[in-house]
């Protein structure tokens, strides 16, 4: 899916649509260019605008990987800002509907090392309790430590490939995980940990080496400590150096990748897809 710049006009923020609480998020409908045949984004019928997510890349590593499809199955621009790279983050989400901020190799205040983050901070200050916010990785730490959590780097175990999550009693009425198993399973790519959360912050997933896997703050803004955008052919990418010296074989760890494939994407794409309802 073609990513827009931001330069681009911005699309009016859409209304969000009340959830049903069912496992399948319908798609919206995708148009085709009648001369060429090249996909565009369509609108749907109810909807006479097209929306837009603007989306945090804070390491040329890690990019939205199938986040972009998702959108694309529901006609949602991803607005995609490469902060690694030199593009300013903007001052605010006018003009987009949600926000998703993705994950990096650095803390959420290793400001030196990542000079945007105080932006991103900033950024997600504005947008919380404004528009639906989804944070990965360090985009969770991110959010916990700009509401008052804390951080620490290579805090505990790391967790590399596929990780056992526990759904944790208070999620049996969150929006995103409602009637879910109470056991899943995620990619997890992690030394750093949430080591505490904010006082305001419901707990939603915890796994064995990690409490705070998965937390949400106010009705609309949730982080996650692993990664749902992750497939198999980016899991198979991963240094097996750098696996081996946090105590990982590389081959287990991409074996487990390719063994739940179908499950992840059935777990994530479920959870993503409510968090994009209430985008679209």
């Amino acid at each position: 899916m073609p990513l827009l710049k931001m330069k681009a006009t911005s699309p009016t923020t859409a209304r969000t649509n009340p959830l049903t609480g069912s496992i399948d998020t319908p798609s919206a409908s995708v148009s085709r260019n009648p001369c060429s045949g090249t996909p565009q984004l369509g609108v749907p019928p109810y909807r006479g605008r097209v929306t837009s997510v603007l989306i945090i890349e804070n390491d040329r590593d890690s990019g939205p990987g199938r986040l972009l499809d998702w959108l694309d199955a529901r006609s949602i621009s991803p607005v995609v800002v490469r902060a690694w790279d030199g593009e300013p983050v903007p001052g605010s989400v006018d003009g987009h509907a949600g926000l998703i901020l993705l994950g990096g190799g650095m803390l959420p205040d290793e400001d030196e090392r990542s000079p945007w983050l105080p932006a991103e901070r900033a950024l997600l200050r504005q947008a919380h309790g404004q528009v639906p916010v989804l944070g990965i990785c360090l985009g969770a730490q991110l959010l916990a430590h700009t509401f008052g959590g804390e951080v620490q780097g290579k805090y505990g175990q790391p967790e590399k490939g596929v990780t056992s999550l526990t759904v944790l009693p208070a999620a049996a009425d969150d929006v995103l995980l409602a009637g879910l198993p109470l056991t899943l399973r995620a990619v997890e790519s992690h030394q750093d940990q949430i080591t505490r959360l904010p006082s305001d912050a419901v707990l939603l997933m915890s796994s064995e080496r990690c409490t705070n896997q998965m937390l949400r703050l106010g009705q609309q803004s949730w982080g996650v400590q692993f990664h749902p955008e992750v497939e198999a052919e980016r899991v198979r990418r991963w240094s097996p150096d750098r696996l081996q010296a946090l105590g990982f074989d590389r081959d287990t760890v991409v074996a487990d990748a390719e063994r739940y494939a179908v499950e992840l994407e059935k777990t994530w794409s479920t959870v993503v897809g409510r968090f994009l309802s209430l985008v679209a």
